[in-house]
């Protein structure tokens, strides 16, 4: 990858203008001092109720340190932990002030939080902050980029939660004292649009919130502050010749959109076809349905590489101009030192997956060389990769004997910590017409782990093709007994020495109504899983003590670099904009030109710029882990080897994957540092309902 920066000025709709421009806001105003009372006062006129936070050098008092039973309510460690909070909460305004005898200020505060209010030391300068306390600028505001203009917005997900991103604000939260709710409940505009007018970031956070303003004059009530995560573009009207497949995840929130369209297609025709008492989606419409659905989730963490047959059948019954949804899940990282192998069927699904991860390999490099246009890739890694797809698609009904050239292209240009998509062939007998093909899938990822075909062999009374394997009464599909008898038998022979087995090896009462409508002549697939006989254990981390009400899961990965990115404008002059969005693994990987050229276009940005950029790296990389396989060994333990391997076991310690640290010396270079998060465990205690173990660990910063 080769990474220019030319001479330009740029803010990306990612970016959201937060690089090396001017910040636009309004400081708290430091007026000319008033006359100095002996009493104490409110703060008005030039010098009204102004944003502060702590420097750390004095404690803060329930009353002016200078009156009688005065006690301390926050000490000196407290208001320096309080100052580096990313929390918006934790922001002050100072209210009042009393001028001592001896001249010196002190100050009324009070969190925004409500949680902190008391007198503190301000120096002796009326109209100046010191002591204790200093000015702080709770909000920085830009100009949205221009690009941004093109487009309106929607909220994504309407309703009364006071999370930043449901309802609007008239500041930013927790920005303004007191400043509240532009409105409480958004569910009434869930069909406003609105236009972006405003932007900024808070300082704490490092959040993107934005001002947005109502198309619809009537929906103008709403116009205020909400982050820019809460918002989703709004959509087209749906042509009358496709069909828009919403892609949601387990809340159904909206991820991604496609609209799959048909040139023969006509408003209000079915995409699929009916057959008896089902439908049936054509192998083209699902395969590269598919297809448009894996490019679509490209960069969201999500992914669907398997459409169920439930699903197929669910989009066969839709409409052409109308919409349906299909829900995606988390996709599972991939190591940064691997390729990801996902071996797909006719059908584009994905049957199985390799990590292929050789000894030499890094971050963001090609898995083979790729110059003018001619990729390719030596004799060794060919040679492992076809082993390690022979063995994955070992008694898979699937085979990939031969790379192709186009295959080992594809591979060659793939970047590790990335994935590629090679075909498979069927090595599966056609279904004979008196059999039903039941396959036994993993429901987490689609796999097929083992496949039977379950033959009728009366031969009095033979089964013929299109006939269903149980019969249906008063309505309810049934399964005879001897089939149940027999296919669970036949499950049990067929998963065993796989990890699979059926829930209580047994088929369950769903699972016998869905073979009951199982056709002879064709297939369908029943869910199997793994034996629960481990420990179930939950980490979780907090940042002071066991104790902390800021208690957070810890989720694993298998990364070693943070999974997430930035998009990194040019700065300069040139009328033709650059940019580069780059990952926490492509920095990693850069070489050392492109190195040098991006360290110099970084050279440009402030200080502000690369503490947003900072902050949001590090803020991807917190709650996460790199497993190991630490998992896996504290999910082998019980309460007992836990507590007396608390400081001693593999999972005693662990680390956050790398996020990157970028600084800027006096002379305006650029130092790019890689830093972790350490987790140390503490303490461990189990549930008393369903017996599992939580373990609690601190988290120290580099």
């Amino acid at each position: 990858m080769i990474v220019k920066f030319k001479s330009s000025i740029f803010i990306s709709a990612v970016a959201l203008g937060l690089l090396g421009v001017s910040c636009v806001s309004v400081p708290p105003a430091h007026g000319s001092a008033a006359k100095l009372l002996p009493a104490d006062r409110p703060l008005t006129g030039n010098s009204a109720p102004q944003n502060v936070t702590f420097t750390g050098n004095f404690a803060l008092y329930s009353k002016p340190p200078v009156s009688r039973g005065a006690h301390i309510v926050a000490g000196k460690a407290t208001l320096s932990q309080l100052a580096k909070s990313t929390s918006s909460a934790d922001n002050f305004v100072a209210e009042r002030q009393l001028t001592a005898k001896n001249g010196s200020l002190y100050y009324k505060v009070t969190a925004f939080s409500g949680q902190y209010h008391g007198w503190i030391y301000g120096g002796k300068k009326a109209g100046h902050f010191g002591g204790g306390l200093e000015a702080f600028k709770t909000f920085n505001q830009t100009t949205p980029p221009t690009n941004l203009s093109k487009y309106t917005f929607k909220i994504a997900a309407p309703g009364f939660q006071n999370d930043g991103k449901t309802v609007t604000y008239k500041a930013p939260l927790n920005t303004t004292y007191q400043a509240g709710k532009q409105i409480g409940d958004s569910v009434r505009y869930a069909d406003a649009t609105f236009k972006i007018d405003g932007m900024g970031t808070r300082a704490r956070e490092g959040d993107v919130w934005v001002h947005i303003s109502a198309i619809n004059s009537a929906d103008a009530k709403a116009n205020g502050w909400i982050l820019y995560k809460g918002l989703r573009q709004a959509e087209a009207p749906i042509p009358n010749n496709a069909l828009r497949i919403d892609l949601v995840d387990a809340k159904g929130n909206l991820i991604r959109y496609i609209n799959y369209t048909s040139t023969n297609a006509q408003y209000d025709q079915p995409l699929g076809v009916p057959y008896e008492t089902s439908w049936t989606l054509g192998n083209d419409d699902l395969a590269n349905i598919q297809v448009a659905v894996r490019q679509a989730l490209q960069g969201t963490g999500y992914t669907l590489d398997t459409i169920s047959a439930n699903q197929a059948g669910f989009l066969a019954q839709t409409k052409f101009g109308h919409r349906a949804s299909l829900t995606v899940k988390s996709a599972d990282p991939i190591p940064g030192n691997a390729v990801r192998i996902n071996l797909v069927n006719d059908a584009n699904a994905v049957i199985d997956t390799v990590d292929y991860a050789p000894t030499n390999g890094q971050p963001g490099q090609l898995l083979g060389t790729n110059s003018n246009g001619s990729a390719s890739l030596n004799d060794t890694d060919q040679k492992a990769v076809q082993s390690a797809i022979s063995t994955a698609l070992k008694d898979s009904g699937y085979q990939l004997t031969d790379l192709s050239t186009d295959q080992i292209s594809d591979l060659a240009k793939t970047k590790f910590g990335s994935a590629v998509y090679l075909k498979v062939a069927s090595t599966d007998t056609p279904i004979a017409d008196n059999a039903v093909r039941i396959n036994f899938v993993d429901p987490s990822s689609g796999k097929i782990i083992k496949s039977i075909d379950y033959v009728n062999t009366d031969s009095d009374n033979p089964a013929k093709k299109g006939t269903t394997l149980g019969s249906q009464k008063s309505g309810k599909w049934l399964l005879g007994d001897r089939d149940v008898v027999e296919i669970n038998a036949l499950a049990a022979s067929s998963l065993s020495g796989t990890g699979y087995l059926l829930d209580q090896e047994h088929l369950s009462d769903d699972q016998q109504r869905t073979l009951a409508q199982a056709k002879f002549g064709s297939s369908v697939s029943i869910n199997v899983g793994k034996p629960n006989n481990s420990t179930h254990v939950n980490l979780y981390a907090t940042d002071a003590s066991a104790d902390s009400a800021n208690t957070q899961e810890l989720t694993p990965t298998g990364l070693t670099y943070v999974n997430s990115s930035w998009e990194f404008p040019d700065v300069g002059g040139s009328s033709q904009p650059t940019y580069s969005q780059l990952s926490a693994v492509d920095i990693a990987g850069l070489s050392a030109t492109n190195l040098a050229n991006f360290k110099q276009a970084l050279s440009k940005y402030s200080a502000d710029s690369l503490t947003t950029i900072n902050t949001s790296f590090k803020s991807a990389a917190e709650m996460q882990y790199v497993d190991n396989g630490q998992t896996a060994s504290l999910n082998q333990t019980d309460l007992d080897s836990v507590k007396n391997n608390l400081k001693t076991s593999s999972w005693s310690t662990l680390q956050s994957p790398k996020y990157p640290v970028f600084t800027k010396d006096v002379n305006g270079s650029i130092r790019i540092t890689w830093q972790t998060m350490t987790y140390h465990a503490q303490s461990v205690k189990q549930n008393a309902n369903d017996q599992s173990l939580s373990v609690t660990y601190t988290v120290d910063a580099q």
